[in-house]
């Protein structure tokens, strides 16, 4: 009981944050107009270049910008947001292209519609890696591991501002490998934006 009211209590507050800024006006995380975002967008979209995929999974959708260049690449995309008011504008702005958007926690998703022959987790598995529902990151890393197909692409995508936190973007990556991934590719995207030089850490694997 204690177990389920903390992932209740944190997803609500996740989902209130997320309502919130989005609720600010379209594209509040700039990923339009910052160089940053825009080179981080193309390095996981050159990650996943090269091979047609028939069946996509985005977690953390927002408000569609990687969405769409995932369904230029696949012939069907299922699109996973927590945020409603970010959803809204991912539907309006995929209008059209072959996604199917759940509103919903990437904890309590069940892998409906795979297995994936591509998986997106992209700056999602921080907002999952808190103290209070660690237990319940660390089964969700298992449950994802299995959204993908034998074969399939997993390509990871987080932020980061220091040594600490690209470690841990890094153990993400190591969770995965230890259950049957290869790593295939991995390179840090690095621009300067405005006062300061953002970096991501981008992950390929493939599951074995």
């Amino acid at each position: 009981m204690l177990r389920s009211l903390r992932l209740a209590w944190h997803r609500w507050t996740v989902r209130r944050k997320m309502d919130r800024v989005f609720g600010r006006g379209a594209d509040p995380y700039r990923y339009a107009a910052s160089p940053y975002e825009t080179a981080r967008l193309d390095a996981m979209e050159a990650a996943l270049s090269g091979r047609r995929y028939a069946n996509a999974l985005e977690v953390g959708a927002a408000e569609g910008h990687f969405t769409r260049r995932l369904a230029a690449l696949s012939d069907k995309v299922t699109a996973l947001e927590l945020s409603p008011v970010a959803l809204a504008r991912a539907r309006t702005a995929t209008d059209g292209m072959p996604v199917r958007f759940i509103e919903g926690d990437a904890r309590a998703f069940d892998g409906a519609g795979g297995p994936f022959d591509a998986v997106v987790l992209g700056e999602v598995l921080y907002y999952l890696d808190k103290p209070l529902v660690q237990d319940e990151f660390e089964q969700s890393l298992a449950r994802m591991a299995g959204w993908a197909a034998r074969g399939g692409l997993l390509l990871l995508a987080h932020g980061f501002a220091d040594a600490r936190e690209r470690a841990r973007r890094e153990y993400y990556r190591s969770r995965f490998e230890a259950m049957g991934f290869l790593l295939v590719s991995e390179r840090v995207v690095s621009v300067r934006d405005g006062d300061i030089t953002p970096s991501c850490l981008v992950s390929l694997l493939e599951r074995l």
